[in-house]
């Protein structure tokens, strides 16, 4: 994994490394979705439906992807080490939807 500073994903093994450190939990298959899409958009903000289209090939249904997308987001922070009050990489832009910053790419 590399060793600068910022967000890495090996997308083979879905571990991620912050700051040329490994961090401890493997993502979930979805996890890596939601990030790797998110980081794909170079930052641009991506609405809750996009998001939920590309990491669930569904469509969005407020009713029931909220709380599931919500999850995602928080168990997302979690293993990559994001302060949830305040994210450095997964951001969530409050009626618009979510982003990630700082990402230096991936090992494929």
């Amino acid at each position: 994994m590399p060793d600068q500073d910022g967000l890495y994903i090996d997308k083979r093994s879905r571990q991620v490394c912050v700051d040329g450190q490994l961090q401890p939990q493997k993502l979930s298959t979805y996890e890596c979705k939601l990030l790797l899409f998110l980081a794909s958009r170079n930052g641009e903000v991506c609405s809750r439906a996009e998001t939920v289209s590309a990491v669930y090939g569904t469509a969005y249904e407020a009713r029931t992807d909220d709380s599931r997308l919500d999850a995602l987001v928080s168990h997302a922070r979690r293993k990559i080490g994001d302060d949830p009050h305040s994210p450095r990489f997964l951001q969530t832009i409050y009626g618009e939807g979510h982003q990630v910053l700082d990402y230096k790419g991936n090992k494929r």
